[in-house]
C-alpha cells in the first residue's frame, strides 16, 4: 500500500513537472546585442515574406509610466496567407496568432530570445501539429537559426 502511494506521488509529480516544462517558452541566447537582435529578426522575417504587425517596447512603456525594467521587446509577426486558413478552420487559434517573439536582456547583459513553440501554439486548439509543422514550426526554426549562439 505504501509503495503504491509513493509511486502515485512520484508519478504525479513527474507528470506535473513535464506538463509545466511543456508550457515554458523556448528560450535561447542571441549572438547579437539587444538592438541588433531586434533588427536582424525583423529584417529576416520580412525577407521571408512575413508581416511585422507590431513591436511592443515594454521598457519604453515602463519608462512612460515612471517605472524601470530591463530591455524587453515583443515582435508580433506572421503570414496572413498561412494563418488565415488555420483560423478559419479553428477560430481558437486567433488567440495565439499572429506569432510573437520576445527579445530581452538579462542583468548580466546576455540577450535572450523567447517564443512559444508551434506545438504550444496549437496545444489548446483543435488543430493538430501536423497542420502547422510546415508553416508555424518553420518560423520557429528560422528565428533560432538566425540569432542563436
Amino acid at each position: 500500500m505504501k509503495k503504491t502511494a509513493l509511486f502515485s506521488i512520484l508519478f504525479s509529480s513527474q507528470v506535473a513537472m513535464a506538463h509545466s516544462d511543456a508550457l515554458q517558452p523556448q528560450s535561447f541566447e542571441s549572438k547579437y546585442s539587444f538592438d541588433q537582435t531586434i533588427t536582424v529578426l525583423t529584417d529576416t522575417l520580412t525577407e521571408k515574406g512575413m508581416t511585422i504587425f507590431a513591436k511592443i517596447d515594454h521598457q519604453k512603456a515602463a519608462k512612460e509610466a515612471g517605472l524601470t525594467m530591463q530591455p524587453a521587446t515583443v515582435i508580433i509577426y506572421g503570414t496572413p496567407k498561412a494563418g488565415t486558413p488555420l483560423m478559419v478552420k479553428d477560430p481558437t487559434l486567433a488567440l495565439q496568432l499572429p506569432l510573437k517573439v520576445l527579445v530581452t536582456e538579462a542583468e548580466q547583459g546576455e540577450v535572450k530570445v523567447l517564443l512559444n513553440t508551434a506545438e504550444q501554439v496549437v496545444s489548446h486548439s483543435k488543430t493538430p501539429y501536423s497542420a502547422v509543422e510546415n508553416s508555424l514550426a518553420k518560423a520557429e526554426k528560422l528565428i533560432k537559426a538566425t540569432v542563436s549562439k
